[in-house]
């Protein structure tokens, strides 16, 4: 936002993609005859359950090493278009047949042999599995606005315009006429009060509350198409952060005639029955199992009515989940998935051989993915020694080889990055000001010489056995995280290993919440996982090392992505200078503090990030096409992204 009137939501920010440079890689395996798709009036078998659910993350399951592809007589499974509706409160309504070709078949972003929390549909509570980020992005929630983060065009949808005060303390939202919640209530200003004050009020119990209990005084309700939100203090990007970005921490509006006189914190927020959940999308849930969710297409949809939108394309929209990354793979091979959760680069390109349909992003690898808006970090916890030592940190630092980490964990599929900036924003920011800082502290190589340095800097010296120790203590570096990320524990742990280290891999269950607990809590020692954030200035992640962000150990940090519990008042005080002004290459001020603050991170390191977060998100040109590409990017390809929705809206079916 660099003005201060009514936003021109047709323009372009002057942040592009950056251009990158491609080369086609051999597949991974042999060609094999693909799978035969289902006939389009006969519903195949579903995939059978498993005995327990996983508690998939939120914000980390995924896939697991990249085994290649092996070939199969045997069809993976697929979904069911009349689905189960066991263990659901009330008798739905009985789903109806619907043509394979005429579907849409999607996987969540994570690995399960389930789907968690069934029936519960209530996405403000906090647990290990949102419906919005799996499929509620995709069918029966729709958002303010969206954006096109490939190009920084802000697409309206349920609002048409916002206006920030010259204060940036106020910001005057106008609605869409016409938009309708999917009983055939009006959608109006007050379900953004009541949503928005909710979460305010709820804190920290509900996901995004304590955003809320920050920065809202509360709402102003004018009429039922004029929501002003009151900020407790300057804040120029609080709409675009929060409710228009599109990206995955996006908060949707509830509506207030079903959820008024609930609990919040218990309010299941599911009944087929009563029709709930109740949303504006184009889509209603039909079925709901731990094998499958079942959306139909509401020919009703408001958007259809007033002309804003045609109806979408697919009549079904179904989500599956799938145990593994060969598994997923399986699903896409023989066409009974069209689309959802990545595979590993090698999988990809074995898939790729077998089902000439399937594409990601980039047609050419070895870079097949596009931005996600995050980097693979190596996180420290500031509490505990050495970590609070920044010579060790450093050193750890200079340990490392990221080029390797990226040819060995994913076949060269991503890139080296020191600071936690993503391709989004980086040739908007990069090169000037903040690249001098980058260049000087030059963080970005393997040094063993710099490594001993550091490390007798902060008093240990090689023991009998070449490993870092004082006072007979080996520095024991756990080399631990989720699947989702475990291409990248064993060469990290090698590397760490080979320059004195005493490092450990620990690459937990999908199944586990262990490590994101004491994570959260303050109770690990180091943690590899992504830092989100960097889409469109320094300040999305800069500020997450801002020390309000770490609390006591014991209690939990409010990010996950932002629990090193680092704290610096010098840090603080440029953190918030420029959370009060405009983010602008344009704005010296705020260029000053950036670099400052800039300058600040590489001198303590107090994270390592390793690589930019690419992932080879899959789309089956079988039955739909439309897909989002490097050649026709209106649209960031992510499925738990909330902008997801326009894709929805762009696919028509291939026969």
């Amino acid at each position: 936002m660099e003005g201060r009137g009514i936003i021109d939501v047709t323009r372009r920010h002057p942040f592009t993609r950056l251009g990158l440079g491609l080369v086609m890689l051999a597949t991974a395996c042999t060609s094999a005859p693909q799978a035969p798709p289902p006939a389009a009036t006969a519903p195949p078998a579903a995939p059978a359950a498993a005995t327990t659910a996983p508690a998939a993350q939120a914000t980390t399951a995924g896939p697991t090493a990249a085994p290649a592809v092996k070939p199969t007589t045997a069809a993976a499974p697929a979904p069911t278009v009349a689905a189960t509706t066991a263990a659901q409160p009330a008798a739905a309504a009985p789903v109806k047949d619907v043509p394979r070709n005429r579907t849409l078949v999607v996987t969540p972003w994570g690995q399960g042999a389930e789907i968690a929390n069934p029936n519960n549909y209530n996405i403000y509570i906090s647990t290990t599995w949102n419906h919005q980020r799996e499929s509620g992005d995709k069918t029966v929630y729709e958002d303010l606005m969206y954006t096109n983060l490939n190009t920084g065009e802000i697409i309206p949808w349920q609002a048409e315009g916002f206006k920030y005060n010259d204060a940036f303390t106020t910001i005057t939202v106008k609605l869409r006429k016409g938009v309708t919640w999917s009983d055939g209530e009006p959608f109006t200003s007050k379900d953004v009060k009541f949503t928005l004050e909710m979460l305010r009020d709820n804190a920290p119990d509900l996901t995004y509350s304590t955003v809320y209990k920050e920065w809202l005084k509360g709402v102003d309700t004018p009429d039922e198409l004029t929501a002003v939100l009151n900020l407790t203090k300057p804040n120029p990007r609080f709409f675009e952060e929060n409710l228009a970005r599109g990206w995955e921490n996006h908060q949707v509006m509830m509506p207030e005639h079903i959820w008024r006189g609930q609990d919040p914190k218990t309010f299941t927020n599911f009944d087929l029955a009563k029709g709930w959940p109740v949303g504006t999308g184009a889509y209603k849930l039909v079925s709901s199992s731990p094998q499958q969710m079942v959306y139909d297409r509401r020919d009703d949809w408001w958007g259809a009515k007033t002309s804003f939108k045609p109806l979408p394309g697919p009549e079904r929209i179904i989500l599956i989940p799938a145990a593994s990354d060969e598994a997923t793979a399986q699903l896409y091979i023989g066409n009974k998935a069209d689309s959802g959760n990545p595979l590993q680069p090698a999988t990809f390109e074995a898939a790729t051989a077998r089902n000439k349909s399937l594409q990601s992003w980039h047609a050419q690898g070895p870079v097949w993915g596009a931005p996600d808006g995050c980097g693979y970090v190596f996180t420290f916890n500031h509490t505990r020694a050495p970590w609070n030592n920044a010579d060790v940190r450093i050193a750890v630092n200079y340990a490392i080889d990221r080029v390797q980490l990226s040819t060995l964990g994913y076949n060269s599929a991503n890139y080296p990055i020191v600071v936690p900036f993503s391709t989004y924003m980086k040739e908007r920011w990069l090169p000037g000001k903040l690249q001098e800082i980058i260049d000087k502290y030059d963080r970005n190589k393997r040094d063993l010489n710099l490594v001993a340095e550091h490390m007798q800097a902060a008093g240990y010296a090689k023991d009998a056995n070449d490993m870092w120790a004082k006072d007979g203590e080996t520095v024991k570096v756990p080399v631990r995280g989720p699947q989702f990320f475990g291409p990248l524990a064993p060469p990290l742990t090698e590397q760490l290993k080979s320059a004195g280290f005493d490092a450990t891999s620990v690459i937990e269950p999908d199944s586990s919440t262990a490590w994101n607990e004491d994570l959260t809590t303050g109770k690990s020692d180091t943690i590899f996982f992504v830092h989100c954030g960097s889409i469109s200035e320094p300040l999305n992640t800069l500020q997450d090392l801002h020390s309000k962000n770490g609390p006591p150990v014991g209690q939990k940090c409010p990010y996950i992505i932002a629990c090193t519990r680092y704290s610096n008042p010098e840090y603080d005080k440029l953190i918030d200078d420029m959370t009060a002004m405009v983010g602008s290459p344009d704005n010296p001020k705020y260029m000053d503090d950036a670099a400052k603050a800039l300058d600040i991170y590489l001198r303590d390191m107090p994270e390592i990030m390793l690589l930019e977060e690419l992932h080879a998100v899959v789309f089956n040109n079988t039955y739909w096409k439309g897909w989002p590409s490097e050649k026709d990017p209106y649209v960031a390809p992510y499925p738990p992204w909330e902008a997801w929705y326009l894709i929805i809206n762009k696919l028509q079916p291939t026969q």
